[in-house]
């Protein structure tokens, strides 16, 4: 895995090619997933969609009526603890009046009594003798780019699930959830408290990349404000009671990784490309000739219905013979052995046949005779 790279270190220099830049001036109207530019890559972009969750996370909440900021999903080294820890609010204009600056101030400096002493030492620049001035001033960078490493939680798809995930944080232990809700990372090893199944949100009008987590009791994770006024990290909130903006939260993550978890998403879902009807594409001049096999039962059945006439299109095979095609996909000879299987289909109707012109040849002399 990559070094996590965090804003105000040096960028290496990335060089485009004019043909590169020219293809994307020529399609203006290209999707989301590909609308990333190289300059992208490199910087901390929403996640597309929950199953593209790969690699570094920076998980947010915005800003709600337990909270006056915006929060992050961290990790206190020294205790372990994972806490919400309160993210910079973004400053104000340049023509923002003395009045305006001044209760943006009070707000961040209550903002700053609400937070315990370790979490305030986390800090780089607080001072507790400084009237919370240097706190003030640590508070205006954006919210999409993490400061901390322990803001950063490493994604882990688990093997034979499509939304299932492991969370490692920077010290290499997973955020895991009890059955009473209590919120930790102290096991270096992953088991079933460990498991965390992301999905997307239900609520159409939330930025890209909002999604929900649920624990392996089926609880959701979400801040919570207990006795005390303190805000804490739980995963006791029952999805049936209703999903709030304390539940719903923004992933972010690292544009490198975004090729990566593409190609994983398309192996964990048995979506290949095939050259399957490469030559009547390419002679009807759509696409580049792939098609997209998600289903190996289907695509020999819809191949059986388009190239051949016999048996009036029925398909004939059995678990047999698409494990032998799942084989077949995987030394990347798909194609080969659905033209072998085709050939042997034939054969056998062509004997079905003559043996059911012999039975009827039969029959008809048993008749006359």
């Amino acid at each position: 895995m990559g070094k996590l790279t965090f804003k105000g270190e040096p960028k290496k220099k990335k060089h485009k090619s004019r043909s590169t830049s020219s293809r994307h001036d020529s399609n203006p109207t290209s999707t989301h997933d590909d609308a990333y530019t190289d300059q992208d890559l490199s910087a901390w972009i929403a996640v597309p969609e929950p199953g593209l969750a790969l690699g570094p996370l920076y998980l947010t909440l915005p800003r709600s009526s337990i909270t006056s900021s915006p929060v992050c999903l961290a990790l206190q080294p020294t205790t372990g603890k994972v806490h919400p820890f309160a993210l910079p609010v973004p400053g104000k204009s340049a023509g923002t009046s003395a009045g305006t600056s001044a209760e943006d101030s009070k707000a961040r400096t209550s903002l700053a009594a609400t937070l315990d002493q370790e979490e305030l030492e986390a800090l780089v620049d607080y001072d507790p003798s400084s009237n919370h001035n240097s706190l003030t001033t640590s508070l205006t960078t954006e919210t999409q780019t993490p400061t901390d490493i322990h803001h950063v939680w490493v994604c882990t798809r688990i093997p034979d699930s499509q939304d299932k995930i492991t969370l490692r944080s920077a010290t290499g232990k997973f955020l895991a959830a009890d059955q009473f809700g209590q919120v930790t990372a102290e096991r270096e090893a992953r088991g079933m408290l460990e498991e965390w199944l992301i999905e997307p949100s239900s609520n159409p009008d939330l930025p890209r990349g909002t999604v929900v987590l649920k624990s392996c009791h089926g609880k959701l994770l979400s801040i919570d404000l207990v006795a005390g006024g303190k805000v804490e990290v739980s995963a006791d909130t029952d999805p049936n009671a209703g999903i709030g903006p304390t539940e719903e939260w923004q992933v972010w993550m690292q544009g490198e990784y975004l090729a990566k978890a593409k190609q994983q998403l398309l192996e964990r879902t048995g979506t290949k490309a095939t050259l399957l009807d490469a030559r009547a594409k390419s002679a009807a001049g759509k696409g580049d000739g792939l098609t997209i096999v998600g289903n190996l039962g289907g695509a020999e059945q819809e191949a059986i219905k388009r190239f051949q006439a016999r048996g009036q299109g029925r398909y004939i095979g059995s678990e047999e013979d698409i494990s032998e095609l799942a084989k077949a996909r995987r030394k990347g000879k798909l194609s080969e052995a659905m033209l072998d299987r085709r050939v042997k289909l034939k054969r056998s109707v062509d004997e079905i046949k003559f043996f059911a012109g012999l039975f009827q040849l039969l029959t008809l002399r048993t008749v006359w005779a």
